[in-house]
């Protein structure tokens, strides 16, 4: 007669070579939802600065973006989101290109937060304390680049990237 208190043993699996690691699906969903709120924060935000609404732009030019760059700077947030969509959906699918893609996309997001907030920072107004304005983007900046670097790290372990085709 079995124990009925005893603690029910596990059933342990080898694993197989047909089996895929999740890693790769999962990082594909969450750049894939983060890419399309960024979508439409940047469409909200090219909505806002082209009706003139002043409170956006007064903000902007607070920041030290003025003029032509406000646009530029939605812009580049724009073709950011959507190559993020595209490398969500390659790593949803498994494809090598998505993860070589998030290499590439990562050098681009840390080369063009050093230059936007190097420009932030020169073309700040006199009466505007530098620290309260680019602090925050600095640090997030710093944790998303080293989430990002999280990520890569996971994405190039031998076994998830025998996984992708």
């Amino acid at each position: 007669m079995e124990n009925p208190y005893a603690a029910p043993e596990a059933e342990l699996k080898e694993f197989e070579s047909g089996e895929r690691p999740r890693s790769p699906k999962v990082i594909g969903s969450i750049s894939m939802l983060i890419s399309i709120v960024s979508l439409l924060m940047m469409i909200v935000t090219l909505i806002a600065l082209s009706s003139g609404l002043a409170e956006v732009v007064s903000e902007m030019k607070a920041s030290g973006l003025d003029g032509p760059l406000m646009y530029i700077s939605v812009g580049l947030g724009l073709i950011s989101s959507i190559w993020l969509l595209f490398i969500g959906f390659k790593l949803f699918r498994y494809r090598d290109i998505g993860r070589r893609h998030f290499k590439i996309y990562m050098i681009f997001q840390a080369i063009s937060s050093v230059l936007t907030m190097g420009y932030q920072y020169f073309k700040l107004p006199n009466y505007s304390d530098a620290t309260e304005i680019l602090l925050p983007g600095v640090i997030s900046t710093v944790v998303i680049l080293l989430i990002m670097v999280w990520l890569l790290s996971i994405l190039n372990k031998p076994v998830v990237r025998a996984s992708l085709t």
